[in-house]
């Protein structure tokens, strides 16, 4: 059984030399962290007893101390210091601020001499320990740099990360061989970025560590619209009398919080206590491990370390140091001279038979189940009990349990130091031994020293800071014994972040990457409504017409014009295309009316012209009665236009169609009416009137005023195919006549020429209650005008497609109403009152004053036919009217039936 109080405490190791280093580090604590009080330093090694009772070293830190020995040993071997013994000096921090201050004033026993030099006089201090390789805790880094400080004497810490020690106004004589922690936060921040993840929760130490990178990471996580879910600090000792109250008040906000990652900055013994819990509640976060305990064999090593989640953790970039496994392997007691109790004492606990451990083998002899193993039995090599001289036994236990990190740091530190004494002290290979060689001194040139280690280049910065990377960690805690592999790496100089995916362990069903998110991301079809925190929102269907193809977007997206969406839409739809179709009832029923027309009109001209040459046929207005039927076919043609789907060229062409072929209709009315109009004036015996009767010339003019009414139409502002969205899943297609004043001018146009056959016919109101023409041209117009009047109202009032429906059936209804009017009377003479005519050789009123007319025309009222026409004048009044005196006249200008 060895005893704390065989060895003197605290621990240390020394070794003299011509200029010696110092250091400071942690070595033994108890199982929780603490620093055992002095009166604790008589107790004795319990491996048996309760973590409450037991102490222990700390390997990693048993490490690092022999790490620096073995640094400083490489130099005393090399060329680098030819004449020139480095020694050291290493005592035991226990972690604690009072005590690391202490160990840094056993370092210097020439302090109480220094209080009563001036401030200024620094260089003239020639102490036995030239440098310090200091804590890796930053606030014992802190404590110590606050009193080396005052002297010019280098401090280079491994581990300390604070950046409030780069500030060289505060903590001047202070150096580190890693980057601060404004490196680490920024590495952190891209390592959650990278993860997708933007709810974040911290914990953080209640000292300038733990606070500064807290604050930094709040800053960063600005920057990267990353949100704090929340931040809770624990004290920065476990002994802390209210450190279970704090431990439950973040266990607590744990359970609540819908954060996934959580940031502990703090020291591993604090996350062990935290951990203990954590897994007690069986409570699982992905945790994101500082450097500070990222590595921590203690922390990897729980029990049922496998139920807190996933672990990742940053760890400073580093490399094997030639020859220090092989060192490890090979540990030999100090030379004389040289003092190593942290050797000696971890040699005891490794190798050492215990009575405890004689007991567990007995156990195990007896093959019983019931063998229980406790932390001082886990720590025995299989050599213990069995090797004669335990100073001599080696095993590979310390190999196994290196963090690379800190030997490689340590060895940087060591390398920095050697340069710089050779920088000061050696010229052309040889060394100059200069005992008063001050601090000062070799602080001013540490700051600005270059050196290579393992071929590397290595510098200060202005801030006494190292300038290097971090790799990613990822803790594999299902592995027996769990292990930590890195997956990933940090570039400082481009702050970017690589990560090899297949190696990661999320410690989840399926592996996959955990949720840690404010809020659920929204799915396509939602978007983004974000709350007064910027990392949550809610998640709002799309409206209509809008849609949104992609999840967590900020915003919809309008549909293309010829798309719609549904509230909610992930994708737009094509709109439905809705025009006056072919297949709708109503367009059947025009389609049918409009080719009835048109077969009626075609039927009845071959009728018309079968009979071309007779005085029915002629009197009806002869050759201009074809005319009018070309005119009608034009105009029934043309409704199909106004059915089916529109385009460009049909919405210019449809309306000037119908416009010109009804124009043409209206003017051979109009040409009748006349005929009508100077038949019954001229008998009155003036030539003036007859002047105006010229068909030809009257056709054309008419026709060709509508026809350049159009053409301008179409030159100006020409119809064209409009798209309709007032409902959201149709799209209307409809023609748009462009200028609604060429459109009415043209309608109005065709009202003129109607208003003037009615005012013609309307003009021979004596021969209207006698002679059935005139009548029906009258009809007929009336009923143009009550069509087109009812039209306009109807028309505007139309929205959609059946605007077209509304115009079709006003233009049926006016070509139906010329073919009642004008052509079916006659095809009806023809068909049923050729034998009446011929029987009774006289012809209906009609077809004798459109005889007179006829004569009027032909004869171009010459003087005799003139004296004819003015005896025959005062029998038209007549019910009976006498053309005896002409019979032969009449009989020779038409054929016999």
């Amino acid at each position: 059984m060895h005893k704390l109080q065989q060895m003197q405490f605290p621990l240390d190791l020394s070794y003299n030399g011509d200029l010696s280093n110092g250091g400071v580090t942690k070595a033994i604590s108890d199982l929780f962290g603490k620093c055992p009080a002095p009166t604790d330093a008589t107790q004795l090694w319990k491996p048996g007893t309760t973590p409450h009772q037991g102490w222990r070293l700390q390997l990693r830190y048993i490490v690092k101390a022999l790490s620096m020995i073995y640094a400083i040993e490489r130099i005393n071997n090399s060329t680098l210091l030819p004449g020139i013994k480095l020694g050291y000096e290493i005592y035991d921090s226990c972690a604690d601020v009072s005590k690391a201050v202490q160990s840094t004033i056993k370092l210097f026993p020439e302090l109480d001499s220094w209080i009563s030099l001036p401030f200024c006089n620094n260089t003239q201090l020639t102490p036995t320990v030239k440098v310090v390789i200091g804590e890796s805790f930053s606030e014992l880094s802190v404590a110590i740099s606050r009193i080396l400080s005052l002297y010019s004497i280098p401090q280079i810490s491994t581990a300390s990360s604070a950046p409030s020690l780069s500030d060289k106004l505060r903590f001047p004589s202070f150096l580190r061989t890693i980057p601060s922690d404004k490196h680490q936060t920024q590495a952190i921040t891209k390592l959650i970025s990278t993860f997708g993840w933007n709810w974040v929760g911290i914990i953080a130490s209640d000292d300038d560590y733990g606070r500064s990178a807290a604050e930094l990471l709040k800053s960063y996580f600005e920057k990267e619209m990353i949100c704090t879910a929340f931040s809770k600090t624990v004290p920065s000792y476990v002994d802390h009398p209210s450190m279970q109250e704090y431990i439950d008040n973040v266990i607590s906000e744990l359970n609540i919080s819908t954060a996934n990652a959580v940031i502990v900055i703090a020291k591993g013994t604090i996350v062990i206590k935290l951990f203990q819990e954590a897994i007690r509640l069986n409570i699982s976060r992905t945790w994101i491990a500082t450097d500070i305990w990222s590595t921590s064999r203690e922390v990897l090593n729980m029990k049922d370390i496998d139920k807190v989640g996933a672990v990742f953790g940053l760890m400073f970039q580093a490399k094997l140091v030639e020859g220090f496994t092989a060192y490890l392997q090979n540990l030999k007691p100090p030379p004389n001279g040289a003092t190593n109790n942290f050797l000696e004492e971890y040699k005891n606990i490794r190798f050492g038979c215990t009575k405890e451990y004689r007991k567990h083998l007995e156990c195990i002899n007896s093959l019983s189940k019931n063998c229980s193993v406790s932390d001082s039995v886990k720590m025995k090599s299989p050599l213990a009990c069995k090797v004669e001289n335990v100073s001599l036994a080696n095993d590979d236990y310390l190999v196994e349990n290196i963090e690379w990190s800190t030997p490689y740091r340590v060895s940087l530190a060591v390398a920095a130091i050697g340069q710089s004494l050779h920088n000061i002290l050696c010229r052309n290979g040889t060394c100059i031994k200069n005992m008063d060689l001050s601090p000062a001194e070799i602080l001013k040139e540490i700051r600005k020293v270059q050196f290579f280690y393992n071929s590397d280049p290595y510098t200060f910065d202005e801030n006494g800071d190292f300038f290097s990377g971090y790799d990613i960690i990822n803790w594999h805690t299902s592995l027996q014994p769990p292990v930590y592999r890195a997956v990933g790496l940090y570039n400082m100089v481009t702050s970017e972040i690589r990560i090899d995916e297949t190696l990661l362990f999320w410690n989840t069903k399926g592996n996959v990457i955990p949720f840690s998110d404010c809020a659920k991301p929204c799915p396509p079809g939602y978007f983004k409504r974000h709350s007064l925190i910027s990392c949550c929102y809610q998640c709002i269907p799309c409206p209509e017409d809008q849609f949104s193809s992609e999840t967590d977007m900020s915003e919809c997206t309008k549909c293309p014009v010829h798309q719609w969406s549904n509230n909610g839409s992930s994708h737009c739809e094509n709109r439905t295309v809705e025009y006056f179709q072919r297949s709708n009832p109503l367009a059947i029923t025009l389609m049918s009316f409009a080719a009835f027309g048109f077969l009626l009109v075609l039927m009845i001209g071959v009728l018309f012209i079968k009979y071309r040459d007779t005085s029915v046929i002629k009197e009806a207005g002869h050759n201009y009665i074809y005319l009018l039927f070309a005119s009608l076919l034009l105009s029934l043609g043309s409704t199909g236009f106004f059915i089916g789907q529109p385009s460009n060229i049909i919405c210019k062409v449809r309306q000037p169609l119908y416009g010109i072929g009804f124009t043409i209709c209206l003017s051979c009315i109009i040409i009748k009416s006349l005929n009508i109009f100077v038949a019954i004036h001229s008998t009155k015996g003036g030539n003036s009137v007859n002047l105006i009767y010229q068909p030809a010339a009257l056709l054309s003019g008419l026709t060709g005023f509508q026809f350049c009414l159009c053409l301008l139409w179409n030159i100006l502002k020409s119809p064209f195919v409009r798209e309709i969205y007032t409902k959201p899943e149709i799209l209307i297609l409809q023609c748009d006549e462009g200028s609604y004043v060429a459109f009415g001018m043209m309608l109005g146009y065709t009202g003129i020429l109607a208003l003037t056959s009615f005012f013609l016919v309307f003009h021979g109101k004596k021969l209207q209650s006698r002679y059935n023409e005139a009548w029906c041209i009258k009809f007929n117009i009336l009923i143009f005008m009550f069509v087109w009047t009812i039209f306009i109202p109807i028309y505007i009032n139309t929205s959609d497609v059946y605007q077209s429906a509304v115009q079709v059936i006003a233009m049926l209804a006016s070509i139906y109403a010329v073919i009642a009017c004008q052509i079916l009377p006659t095809s009806y003479i023809i068909l049923f009152k050729r034998r009446k005519i011929r029987s009774t050789g006289n012809t209906s009123n009609l077809l004798k004053i459109s005889e007179l007319s006829l004569q009027i025309k032909n004869e171009a009222f010459s003087p005799d036919i003139s004296q004819q026409y003015s005896r025959h004048n005062s029998s038209l009044p007549q019910s009976k009217i006498n053309f005896r005196s002409t019979k032969q006249t009449v009989r020779r200008r038409h054929k016999s039936y």
